[in-house]
C-alpha cells in the first residue's frame, strides 16, 4: 500500500431554534430540534451514509391523529435510560386552536427501531375542572433510576389563554403516562409565570419520586424552590416545597443525574460556581461553592451531566462565551476536585452536549451566532477540540458546502505492480474520529476496525475535516494480509514544511499562492525582526520536541526513571513574554547560553522567567487541548508570559492569564502544533495563511483556462470525425493494404531491455503528481456524485428497417468470427496479457505481429466497415450528446461559480482532466500550460479542427537516441511558443485520467452485466463514456498534427475517429437499450482495437529514436489492448465465462499501466527525451 495525504478544501444543517442531544452506544450523536417550519426532527449521525447525517420529520405525521390538521410543535423535552441508552421524548404540538401533548417512552436507541420511527402516544388532556382549549407553555421530562415510574414528567400550562392572561399566570401538571387521571396539577402555594421562572428536574436522596426545581420570579420575590411531583405519604395532599437559600448573584441552574437516580443541583452566581448536594436540599439549605472564576460566573445559562465517572458542567456566561469545567463523579463537593473552567467557543446562542460512554470523551453541539450549527468532539487521547460541520442530505443539487480538510489517497497496489480493486482495507485510528472514505461518512477509532473496500481504481480516499494543523492518524492493513500496514500522519506533508523553518531566513523565504495565483510573503512585512527571529526559533524548538514524540499520534510516556525521582530533574527552558507597546503585541529572543532560551519582550529576560516560574500564584494543569483554545479565544486579554520547560523527560507550556497560572503537557504532536499555531498567530499569520501555505489551493483560473482549451481541441476532433465518416472505408482498405509487409518491419526495432513494468514504476518513483490527492479532487467528486446526477437530454432519432438488418448482419458477422476471435485472445492472454511486466517494448509489438496475423486483421476489418453503416445512419444525432447538460453535486453549482456557464458531459470531463494536467504539468515544467495571452484565447476560439492546427505548428525535436530506463521526471523548461510540445505533454495526462476513468466506469458497470442486467446500467454510465473516450484518445489526437501524411497516421485518425463515433452510438437512446445491438456492440469494440494495433505499432517502426516513442507507443498500445477481450467481459451470454474474470482483471490493469506509461511519457516528452 501507498498513501498521500493533502489538506485542501472541500466542498454539504439548517439553523434550529432549540435541540437536545442524545447519543447511541457506540458513541454516535442524535440531535432532536425545533425547526423554524415547526417541525420536531431528529437529525441521526449515520455512518455508511454519503453526508453522516439523516433528518427524520418526527412530528408531521401526528395529523393523522387529528383528523388531518396542520401540526405545529411548539416544545419538547427528551431524557435518556443511561444504563440502556433507550431514550424518552414529550412533545406539545398545536393542531388548529388547541395543544396537545404526545409521549414516546424506552425507544430502543438502535437502526432497527429508528427504521420503524418513533412510536407516539397522545396524553390526552383529563383535568375535568378545566376547560378547553389546552395552551401549554413548556415541558419537562427526566428519566430516574431506582423510582417506580423511571419517567418524570412535569407540564406548564397557561392558567388562561395569553390574550386574556396579563400576569401570564401558569398551571403545573405532572403526567402519569398509564394513570388514570394522566394529568395530575402540580400544587403549589405560589404563582408561576411565564418567562420569569426557570425549571428542570431531579430527585433528592430522601424523595421516593422525582420533582422539580423552579427559580426566578415568584410571586413578588425571588425564589429558588424543590418540590417532589406529589406527596408519596399523602398523595391528596400538596406536596412540601423545600425553598433553598439562593447564592450571590444567582442567575441559572442545572442538574446532574448520579448513577443512583439523584441529582446534583448546580447554581451560577456573580463569583463562581455552586451546588446543592441531593442530601441537603431541604427547606433553608445553603450551597457549597466549588468554583470562584470569572468565567463561570453569572452564567445565563447552565447544563450539567454525570456519566462516564465524570461530573461535567457547561455553561453560557454574559458574553456568549460557552465554558466548561469537570470532576470525578462523586467529588463535587471538593473544589480542589474540579478543573480550571475553559472558555471553549465564543458568540454562542445555544448548545448541547453529552459525555461519550463509549470513548469517555466530551461531544458538544453549539449554534454560533450567525452560523450554522457544529459539532466540537475532544480527542480523548489528545485532548485537542475537533470541529465539523453538520452535513444533511439535500434535494437541491446547487447546495454545496466548503470546509477545509486533510484528504488522504490510499493505493492498494499488487505483487504485479497493479492497483488492486475491491480489496479489503482495515482502517483505524489514534483517536475517535469523523471521516469520509470514498466519500462515504464512517467514525473511526483504535479499538472497533472499519473494513473498507478500494475502488475501481484501486485506491481509498479519506478526507478529515479539520480547522487545524492538528489532526488524528489512521492506521491501514490490508485483511488478507494483516502484516502489510501502513501508519498515516495525514498532515505529514505539511508538517514537514512547517518545521522545515529552521532560521529567521527560511520564515522570511516562506511564501502563500493564493487562489488567483498571486504570491506574497507568509509574514506580514508590518512584522518585526525580533517577532521574526522569536518565532523562528520557537518552530526551531517545535520541530526538535515533535521529532522525539510517537509517531502514530498518541501521547508521550513519561520515563520511567524520571518518574521513580523524589525531585524533578532540572529544566530546561525557554520562554515567550508578550506585553502591549503602542497597541501591538511582540516577541524578541534572547539567547542566553545552550540551555536556556528565551523568546521574551523586555530586556530582562531572567527576571520575566523568574515571576512566572516563581510568583507564587495558582497554578493549574489542564488538558493541551483545553489550554489552547483557551489561549485562542479573545475573550482572554491578560496573557502575560508563556514558557517552555522541560521537566523529568516532558515538555510543558507555562502561561501567566491574569493572576493565574496555567499548564499543559506537550506529549503528543497535535499538541505541539497547536502551540506551533498559536505562534504564528502572534505574528499575524493566521489559520487561513497557513492552511494557503502548507496546504493546497486550486489555481482555478489556470484550470478553467486549460479545461477550455481542452474542450475545444476535443470538440472540433468530434466535428472533424462527423464530417469525415464518408470516406473512413476508404482510408481502412488502404491502410491496411501490404499488412503483411508492415508486419514483417515490426521485428527490426531495436530492444532497449528495460521492461514496461520497470518503466510505469517511475511513474511512483518521480514527483509527477498523478497520485496526489489534489490531481484526484475532480475525479473523486465525480465518482461518488454521478450516481445522484441528472440530466434532460435524450438523443433524437428512431429505429429503422435499415438499421435492423445491418445489426443483424453483425450479429451474424460476430457468431462466424467466435472462434477465430476466441484463439486470439486465448492467445493475447497467455503471451502478452500475463507477463506483459517482463516484456520489452520491442518484444510486445513482436509478440502481436505474430498474434494480429491477416486473419484477424481480416476478420476485423469486416466488422468495422459495417459497423460504418450504422453510424452513417445515426451520425446527425450523434454529436448532440458532447454538449448535452448534466446536473451534478457539488461539481455542477462549482463549476458555474468557477466559470459562470452550466456543466455538459464535455465539460465535466474535460474538467476532471483539467485539474490534473494543469498540476502535473506545472510539476514537470513549472507553470501553467496555458497562460492567459492571445495563443490560448486563439486555441479557445478556433473554430474547427484545421484553425487549432495552425496554432500547433508541431516542430519535431531532434533526434537524440535516449535509453528509457534512464528516463527521469524532472523541470523542465518548455518554449511558451512551442504549442506543439505542451499539447504533446498534456495529451499524455488527458489520455492517463481516460485510461484510469475508462477503468473505473468498466469497474462498476461489470455486476449489471454478470447480473444479465445490462438493460439496467444507469443512462449516465453510457453517457458519460462519449468524453471519456475522447481523453483516452488525445494522445492520438494530438499525435496527428505531425507526419500528418504517413500511412499511420491517416490510419490512426480514421480509427480513432470511428471509436470516438462508436461510443455515441452506444450511448444513444436509439440503440442504447437495443438487446441485439447490446450484444453485438464488444465485438465492434474489439475489432476497432484489433485494427488499431496496426498503426499504432506502424508508428514506433517509423519513429523509435528518441525514449518517448518507445513509451508513448508502449502506453497507447496497453491502452488499445485493454478492448480486446471485450465480447469475453461485456457480453454474459457468450461461451466465455470461465475467462471473464481473467479478461477483465486483464483489461484494468492494461488501462492502469497505460495511465502510468503515460505519466512517464509526459516528463520525457518536457525533457525531450
Amino acid at each position: 500500500m501507498d498513501e498521500e495525504s493533502e489538506t485542501c478544501g472541500y466542498n454539504g444543517a439548517d439553523r434550529k431554534t432549540d435541540f437536545q442531544v442524545v447519543q447511541t452506544a457506540s458513541g454516535d450523536s442524535i440531535f432532536f430540534s425545533l425547526g423554524t417550519d415547526n417541525i420536531f426532527y431528529a437529525t441521526r449521525e449515520v455512518q455508511s451514509k454519503s453526508t453522516g447525517w439523516t433528518r427524520m420529520d418526527l412530528s408531521s405525521g401526528l395529523s393523522a391523529t387529528q383528523g388531518g390538521a396542520k401540526i405545529q410543535a411548539k416544545a419538547f423535552s427528551v431524557s435518556q435510560n443511561m444504563d440502556t441508552l433507550a431514550f424518552d421524548l414529550v412533545l406539545a404540538v398545536t393542531a388548529g386552536s388547541t395543544d396537545y401533548l404526545y409521549m414516546s417512552l424506552g425507544n430502543p436507541n438502535t437502526d432497527a427501531s429508528w427504521a420503524k420511527g418513533v412510536p407516539w402516544t397522545l396524553i390526552p388532556f383529563d383535568d375535568s375542572s378545566r376547560s378547553s382549549p389546552l395552551t401549554i407553555a413548556d415541558v419537562y421530562l427526566v428519566n430516574l433510576p431506582n423510582v417506580a415510574q423511571a419517567q418524570t414528567c412535569f407540564v406548564d400550562i397557561w392558567r388562561s389563554p395569553p390574550a386574556s392572561n396579563p400576569l401570564k399566570l401558569l398551571d403545573r401538571y405532572y403526567i402519569l403516562p398509564k394513570g388514570s387521571p394522566r394529568w395530575h396539577l402540580h400544587q403549589l402555594a405560589i404563582d408561576l409565570a411565564a418567562g420569569s421562572i426557570a425549571s428542570c428536574l431531579g430527585r433528592r436522596t430522601k424523595d421516593g419520586v422525582g420533582g422539580i426545581y423552579t427559580f426566578g420570579s415568584i410571586g413578588k420575590t425571588t425564589e429558588l424552590i424543590y418540590a417532589p411531583q406529589y406527596n408519596v405519604f399523602r398523595p391528596n395532599n400538596p406536596p412540601s416545597p423545600a425553598r433553598l437559600s439562593i447564592p450571590p448573584g444567582a442567575r441559572s441552574m442545572a442538574t446532574a443525574i448520579d448513577a443512583d437516580g439523584f441529582s446534583n443541583l448546580f447554581v451560577s452566581g456573580s463569583n463562581g460556581l455552586f451546588l446543592f448536594t441531593p442530601d441537603d436540599q431541604d427547606d433553608g439549605s445553603t450551597s457549597i461553592q466549588v468554583i470562584s472564576n470569572p468565567v463561570v460566573a453569572n452564567a445565563s445559562r447552565l447544563s450539567a451531566m454525570t456519566a462516564g465517572g465524570f461530573t461535567v458542567v457547561w455553561g453560557l456566561n454574559p458574553q456568549g462565551t460557552l465554558f466548561y469545567t469537570k470532576c470525578f463523579a462523586g467529588s463535587e463537593t471538593d473544589p480542589s476536585a474540579w478543573s480550571v473552567p475553559i472558555p471553549l467557543v465564543l458568540n454562542v446562542e445555544q448548545y448541547a452536549f453529552y459525555t461519550n460512554l463509549a470513548a469517555g470523551n466530551n461531544v458538544l453541539f453549539a449554534h454560533v451566532k450567525g452560523q450554522q450549527i457544529v459539532q466540537l468532539t475532544q480527542d480523548p487521547v489528545t485532548s485537542n477540540w475537533i470541529k465539523r460541520q453538520i452535513l444533511l442530505p439535500t434535494t437541491d443539487v446547487s447546495h454545496m458546502v466548503e470546509f477545509n480538510g486533510f484528504t488522504t489517497r490510499i493505493e492498494v497496489i499488487g505483487d504485479n505492480g497493479i492497483q488492486k480493486s475491491n480489496e479489503d482495507v482495515i482502517l483505524t485510528s489514534t483517536s475517535p474520529i469523523s471521516v469520509f472514505i470514498n466519500d462515504i461518512y464512517y467514525v473511526l477509532s483504535s479499538d472497533i476496525p472499519v473494513t473498507v473496500k478500494s475502488d475501481a481504481t484501486g485506491s481509498i480516499t479519506i478526507v478529515q475535516q479539520s480547522d487545524s494543523l492538528a489532526v488524528v492518524f489512521y492506521r491501514a492493513s490490508l485483511a488478507n494480509f494483516p502484516t502489510v500496514a501502513i501508519d498515516i500522519n495525514p498532515a505529514s506533508k505539511a508538517l514537514a514544511t512547517l518545521f522545515s523553518v529552521q532560521s529567521v531566513d527560511s520564515l522570511n523565504d516562506a511564501k502563500v499562492t493564493r487562489a488567483d495565483g498571486t504570491v506574497q510573503p507568509l509574514v506580514p512585512s508590518s512584522v518585526g525582526v525580533d517577532d521574526r527571529k522569536a518565532a523562528a526559533t520557537a518552530l526551531q524548538n517545535f520541530a526538535t520536541i515533535s521529532s522525539r514524540l510517537p509517531a502514530d499520534g498518541s501521547r508521550q510516556e513519561a520515563p520511567v526513571t524520571a518518574l521513580a525521582k523524589a525531585t524533578p530533574a532540572p529544566s530546561k527552558s525557554w520562554n515567550i513574554t508578550l506585553g502591549e507597546i503602542q497597541g501591538k503585541v511582540l516577541m524578541a529572543l534572547n539567547v542566553n547560553d545552550s540551555t536556556d532560551r528565551r523568546l521574551q519582550l523586555h530586556p530582562e529576560p531572567a527576571a520575566a522567567h523568574a515571576r512566572v516560574l516563581a510568583s507564587g500564584l495558582p497554578t493549574f494543569l489542564v488538558e493541551a487541548g483545553d489550554f489552547f483554545t483557551m489561549l485562542g479565544n479573545t475573550v482572554l486579554t491578560e496573557i502575560k508570559s508563556l514558557v517552555f520547560k522541560v521537566v523529568n523527560g516532558l515538555n510543558e507550556v507555562w502561561v501567566q492569564i491574569g493572576n493565574t497560572i496555567y499548564r499543559a503537557l506537550l506529549d503528543c504532536v497535535a499538541a505541539v502544533v497547536r502551540a506551533a499555531e498559536w505562534v504564528f498567530d502572534k505574528i499575524k499569520v493566521f489559520i487561513e495563511d497557513l492552511v494557503a501555505w502548507l496546504g493546497f489551493l486550486f489555481q482555478w483560473k489556470d484550470i478553467v483556462r486549460t479545461q477550455k482549451v481542452i474542450k475545444n481541441l476535443l470538440k472540433q476532433f468530434g466535428n472533424k470525425a462527423v464530417a469525415g465518416i464518408g470516406s473512413a472505408e476508404t482510408a481502412i482498405a488502404n491502410g491496411l493494404d501490404g499488412l503483411q509487409t508492415k508486419l514483417n518491419a515490426w521485428a527490426g526495432i531495436p530492444d532497449t531491455k528495460t521492461s514496461i513494468g520497470s518503466t510505469s514504476a517511475q511513474a511512483t518513483s518521480n514527483p509527477s503528481g498523478s497520485s496526489d490527492p489534489q490531481s484526484h479532487w475532480a475525479l473523486e467528486h465525480a465518482k461518488s456524485q454521478l450516481p445522484n446526477s441528472t440530466t434532460p437530454f435524450s438523443s433524437a432519432g428512431t429505429g429503422s428497417s435499415t438499421l435492423d438488418k445491418i445489426i443483424a448482419d453483425l450479429q451474424g458477422l460476430a457468431k462466424d468470427e467466435e472462434a477465430a476471435l476466441k484463439t486470439m485472445i486465448d492467445q493475447l492472454q497467455k503471451q502478452v496479457l500475463e507477463p506483459i511486466l517482463t516484456l520489452s517494448p520491442a518484444q510486445l509489438f513482436q509478440r502481436l505481429a505474430a498474434i494480429v496475423g491477416g486473419v484477424a486483421i481480416q476478420t476485423a476489418k469486416n466488422i468495422v466497415v459495417r459497423t460504418l453503416d450504422i453510424i452513417k445512419i445515426l451520425v446527425d444525432a450523434l454529436f448532440k450528446l458532447l454538449d448535452a447538460p448534466i446536473n451534478i453535486p457539488v461539481l455542477s453549482p462549482f463549476y458555474k461559480l468557477i466559470t459562470g456557464s452550466d456543466l455538459s458531459f464535455l465539460d465535466l470531463m474535460c474538467f476532471i482532466a483539467a485539474v490534473p494536467t494543469t498540476l502535473m504539468y506545472k510539476l514537470a515544467v513549472g507553470s501553467a500550460p496555458f497562460p492567459d495571452d492571445s495563443t490560448t484565447t486563439a486555441l479557445i476560439n478556433a473554430k474547427d479542427f484545421s484553425a487549432i492546427g495552425a496554432i500547433i505548428k508541431p516542430r519535431r525535436p531532434a533526434s537524440k537516441p535516449q535509453a528509457v530506463a534512464h528516463a527521469t521526471m524532472r523541470v523542465a523548461a518548455v518554449d511558451p511558443a512551442d504549442v506543439y510540445k505542451k499539447f504533446t505533454i498534456i495529451g499524455q495526462y488527458l489520455g492517463m485520467v481516460g485510461s484510469w476513468a475508462t477503468m473505473f466506469f468498466s469497474f462498476i458497470q461489470l455486476p449489471f452485466i454478470e447480473a444479465g442486467l445490462k438493460s439496467l446500467i444507469p443512462g449516465w454510465m453510457t453517457k458519460i463514456a462519449v468524453p471519456t473516450v475522447l481523453l483516452s484518445l488525445s494522445p492520438f489526437i494530438i499525435g496527428a498534427f505531425t507526419y500528418s501524411e504517413e500511412w499511420d497516421m491517416i490510419m490512426t485518425d480514421v480509427v480513432i475517429s470511428l471509436q470516438f463515433l462508436k461510443t455515441c452510438v452506444d450511448a444513444s437512446d436509439v440503440l442504447g437499450r437495443n438487446q441485439t445491438y447490446g450484444k453485438v456492440s464488444p465485438y465492434l469494440d474489439s475489432a476497432l482495437c484489433i485494427v488499431g494495433l496496426v498503426p499504432t505499432i506502424g508508428y514506433v517502426v517509423l519513429h523509435h529514436d528518441l525514449a518517448s516513442d518507445i513509451v508513448g507507443t508502449t502506453a497507447v498500445l496497453c491502452n488499445g489492448l485493454s478492448g480486446i477481450p471485450a465480447p469475453v467481459i461485456w457480453n454474459s451470454g457468450v461461451p466465455f465465462v470461465p475467462v471473464r474474470a481473467a479478461c477483465m482483471g486483464a483489461s484494468v490493469g492494461l488501462n492502469f499501466f497505460s495511465g502510468l506509461l503515460m505519466v512517464v511519457n509526459g516528463g520525457l516528452l518536457a525533457a525531450d527525451k
